[in-house]
């Protein structure tokens, strides 16, 4: 398939004229149902940057498959006239080119692509931005933003998370500076669901990468108001997390954010070490019923956030008394990767500071802690121990006789 693909898109003397064009367009409509109208067959420069790439030697999450669209046919269905293929076409480049926040060889070539398009009228279209935003309609153009930020910030994931050849990795994160430089224009375009996905773009640029430092600064400058509360509640976090790894303050959105993890994300600030309600914002999104469900996303850089962001800064802020009853609900529905993580050395520093087992007899926090521990960690019904990177490690002689479960130590059962 895709040697088809690139004597569609060969070059002649290094630039595709227009008869060329539109003989790409020939070929590419009716494929998978795509089909590209005759404004993408005047378009000598779009049908030039599909050709700038050999897709023979490139491949997407699905490459060989018949049934599957290729990468040229998704990029150059982007600006069809039809918004209904360009809604899938959109869907196609989340779900093949970069398929579960993998890269793939041919996810590089794609984000130059759609970063050299952004201007085109035709992203205009309004579209479902999918990530699970249901029922809303936003130009093509903040969409495609969107896939941007995606691809910038799993970029940045560390070797044990990432998704892809360190090689198609590196080729993603090379294109950092273009992409910054061109969601930085759009960050004061006049519909405001472009310029918050703009401002996104700008931040997954940004993160992890020094050599573009110098630009912390501005970004940060937009990263307040409206453009900010624009986005979705993982992209705020994400924005959250960023500005924080950064030195900057995120306070305001800790104050102010209606989202309990964005408030959350935000209290994690070291500003807000000593604040009352950013104590109270961790706890209350540990104790909210959604909390389980929030334990197994991982944030691309940041990680699993509840266990190793969340989790131990509450038991390092709250109070015995305050930490008690939100650690009872959270574990009693968690699914078993809460227990990953250092919060179990942090919760039994933090209960039996000069050991256990104490001296004085124990408070009623104290002895409310054991009973959530005994009830919730240990016992026939819950995974048992692995050796390393286990918060129970710590805990497990700290329950009454008899209620530690007495198996071998062995890995978690696979999620």
């Amino acid at each position: 398939m895709q040697n088809r693909e690139t004597s569609r898109l060969a070059r002649t003397e290094g630039q595709l004229d227009v008869a060329v064009t539109q003989s790409v367009v020939r070929h590419l409509s009716g494929r998978s149902g795509y089909c590209i109208g005759t404004t993408y067959a005047s378009s000598v420069r779009h049908g030039d940057l599909l050709a700038q790439t050999d897709w023979s030697v490139v491949e997407h999450a699905y490459a060989g498959d018949p049934d599957v669209p290729s990468s040229p046919e998704i990029l150059a269905a982007l600006l069809d006239e039809d918004g209904g293929r360009q809604d899938r076409a959109l869907l196609d480049l989340y779900n093949v080119v970069h398929h579960q926040g993998g890269i793939y060889s041919a996810t590089a070539p794609a984000v130059h692509f759609v970063a050299a398009v952004l201007d085109d009228p035709r992203t205009s279209t309004l579209v479902s931005p999918g990530r699970g935003r249901r029922g809303v309609r936003v130009p093509l153009r903040a969409a495609l933003l969107g896939w941007l930020t995606s691809v910038m910030q799993h970029t940045t994931e560390p070797d044990e998370r990432r998704r892809g050849l360190l090689a198609d990795v590196a080729a993603c994160r090379a294109a950092r500076p273009s992409v910054y430089r061109t969601a930085y224009a759009l960050r004061t375009d006049p519909d405001p669901a472009v310029a918050s996905e703009a401002l996104g773009t700008m931040l997954a640029c940004l993160l992890d990468a020094p050599e573009l430092a110098h630009h912390r600064a501005e970004a940060t400058a937009w990263s307040h108001g409206h453009a900010l509360a624009g986005l979705d509640k993982h992209s705020r976090v994400m924005a959250v997390l960023s500005l924080q790894s950064w030195g900057y303050g995120t306070t305001p959105v800790m104050e102010t954010d209606p989202d309990p993890v964005v408030r959350a994300a935000a209290a994690l600030s070291p500003a807000n070490a000593g604040s009352v309600q950013g104590t109270r914002a961790l706890l209350d999104v540990l104790s909210t019923p959604s909390a389980a469900r929030w334990c197994k996303r991982n944030y691309p850089h940041f990680g699993p956030i509840f266990m190793v962001s969340f989790l131990p800064a509450a038991i390092d802020r709250a109070t015995l008394d305050h930490l008690v009853p939100v650690l009872d609900v959270l574990l009693a529905s968690a699914p078993p990767i809460i227990y990953v993580g250092d919060w179990g050395a942090r919760l039994r520093m933090k209960a039996f500071p000069n050991g256990f087992p104490p001296v004085e007899p124990p408070t009623t926090a104290q002895r409310t802690l054991l009973d959530v521990i005994a009830k919730h960690c240990f016992g026939p019904d819950f995974p048992r121990m692995c050796s390393g990177g286990d918060a129970r490690v710590a805990l497990r002689d700290l329950v009454p006789e008899g209620s530690v479960f007495d198996g071998d130590v062995t890995a978690f059962p696979p999620q």
